[in-house]
């Protein structure tokens, strides 16, 4: 088709991109004597309903005019090579696509700069009611002339397919780009607002970060995440990024549209943070006035918190491990008449089966709102229900329905107490992660049970048992806790890898002209 008129105005002059939906090219205006990227969708025999849905999308797209969006000059409908076709006439943008620097984390300046300059756009385009509906890499352009200025291609493109049968979303499928979908639609949703663009730029801005997309697999994998698994926090992927960057792309990615913030918030936010970075980054040195303390402080997290397999977090856990088997030893033999050699063994099983499972239990991430306990901070709470249960049926039979009632209510109470005393740890001793908090909590249960029992035994009643649990638990907890090496550290957040503001180098010269992916 080289060299082929459309429409009596635009000569193709050589490819630059193909896609599912058509082919672009580079073509000659001859009516304005410049380029332009000419972007041509074949629709086969023709089809007036949908030409004039296409029309009345493309005339939407126009009229949206920003500096951070590549603009639609003209559409229409031809005949090409014998085939009916329509075509959308753009800028030509001289630059790369950002899909050509990502799969590597990039400078969290830079990264901050580009979601800033897209969150724009879509600004914009959300206010004439535009919704994208294809954010992604590939559809991003570096404007080399505006000194490596974001631009968002394809404005209103995915809306104007649907009048091509080239749809992303057709009722109860989901096509597209499955690594940059929101879950409605994943689902299939035919009706899309701007908030599944807000998720694609969270994912988006998550592979910016942390060099990859939240979530990898075949097409039905990553489908299946994105409406099912949790993402994980981006300071477990690359230690560092300010914690409100890192809150910001999780509400970016929650699973409901309507807590996801809005693209003014979400530009409002990020600039907030860019200028946070900037002023944290700048000479102290040189003004005479002392310049305010920057609040963006990120966690380091321990290596315990991290990697079970590391030696740190080994050391962490049998230290642990030990300080509750010397504990619990001690405390059977000053207040049970059990011997010495029974009191080492069950203190000494029961470190082991503290240790033991949080070497076992590697931590992972959880979402915003996700209960944070541990495997085995759980599995030893429900362990200690069913013994109390046990010890009811056996010690008095008659009182099954307590027993009962325990066994149904005891594991919720002890977790959400497991809760309240790992947050009490992380606010006091400032144990950013909550790894080495909860496995601190979990001793403490140990050692409160074991004291509990002693205390029954001498005849305590059941109200006086619980107020000295309740005294006991996070007082045993806390004191694991300081004994237990390996809390986490604090530092600001540019500081971290040695990160500076880092401009990406212009492509070399010659390169073909990038526009509009297809």
């Amino acid at each position: 088709m080289r060299g082929t008129t459309v429409a009596g105005r635009y000569r193709l002059t050589e490819p630059i991109g193909s896609g599912g939906m058509g082919t672009v090219w580079r073509a000659e205006d001859l009516h304005e004597s410049h380029d332009a990227a000419l972007k041509i969708i074949p629709v086969g025999e023709g089809d007036p309903v949908r030409e004039a849905a296409f029309r009345r999308e493309a005339q939407v797209a126009a009229r949206l005019s920003h500096p951070n969006v590549v603009a639609v000059r003209d559409h229409g409908a031809a005949d090409l090579d014998g085939c009916r076709i329509l075509f959308l006439a753009m800028d030509l943008v001289g630059g790369r696509p950002l899909n050509t620097l990502t799969g590597r984390p990039l400078p969290i300046p830079q990264a901050l700069t580009w979601a800033i300059h897209i969150s724009q756009a879509l600004e914009a385009a959300h206010h004439h009611g535009i919704v994208h509906r294809d954010l992604k890499p590939s559809n991003i352009l570096l404007d080399e002339a505006a000194g490596g200025t974001a631009r968002l291609c394809d404005f209103g493109i995915a809306r104007l397919a649907d009048a091509t049968h080239h749809t992303l979303t057709v009722t109860g499928v989901a096509i597209g780009t499955p690594a940059y979908m929101s879950p409605e639609q994943a689902r299939g949703d035919t009706t899309l607002g701007a908030p599944s663009d807000l998720y694609s730029l969270g994912c988006l801005l998550h592979e910016l970060l942390a060099g990859s997309v939240p979530f990898t697999g075949t097409g039905w994998q990553v489908l299946n995440q994105h409406l099912n698994t949790a993402p994980a926090p981006l300071s477990t992927l690359r230690p560092g990024v300010p914690r409100e960057l890192e809150q910001l792309v999780l509400e970016l990615l929650d699973k409901d549209p309507d807590r996801r913030p809005t693209a003014v918030d979400t530009r409002a936010r990020l600039t907030q943070l860019h200028a946070a970075l900037a002023v944290a980054d700048a000479p102290t040195a040189v003004p005479t006035q002392r310049l305010p303390t920057p609040t963006l402080v990120a966690a380091v997290p321990d290596t315990a918190a991290q990697d079970c397999s590391s030696p740190r977090a080994g050391r962490t856990a049998l230290y642990a491990g030990a300080v509750t088997a010397a504990a619990i030893a001690g405390e059977l033999s000053l207040t049970t008449a059990l011997p010495n050699t029974w009191s080492v063994a069950l203190g000494g099983a029961a470190g082991l089966l503290l240790a033991g499972s949080y070497c076992l239990d590697p931590p992972r991430p959880h979402a915003a709102q996700e209960l944070r306990i541990t495997t085995a901070g759980l599995l030893t709470m429900l362990i200690l229900t069913g013994g109390a249960v046990l010890a009811t049926l056996i010690a008095a039979p008659s009182l099954w329905g307590a027993a009962l009632a325990l066994a149904f209510m005891g594991g919720p109470a002890l977790v959400g107490c497991a809760t309240g005393v790992r947050r009490l740890i992380e606010g006091a001793l400032r144990r950013r992660t909550g790894w080495s908090a909860d496995l601190a909590a979990t001793a403490g249960a140990l050692h409160t049970t074991t004291l509990l029992l002693a205390a029954h035994h001498a005849g305590l009643s059941a109200l006086a048992l619980v107020g000295v649990g309740v005294v006991l638990w996070p007082a045993a907890a806390l004191l694991t806790a300081v004994v237990t090496p390996g809390r986490t550290r604090h530092v600001a957040a540019d500081s971290v890898e040695g990160e500076r503001t880092a401009q990406i180098g212009r492509a070399p010269s010659g390169r073909p002209q990038s526009a509009v992916a297809a």
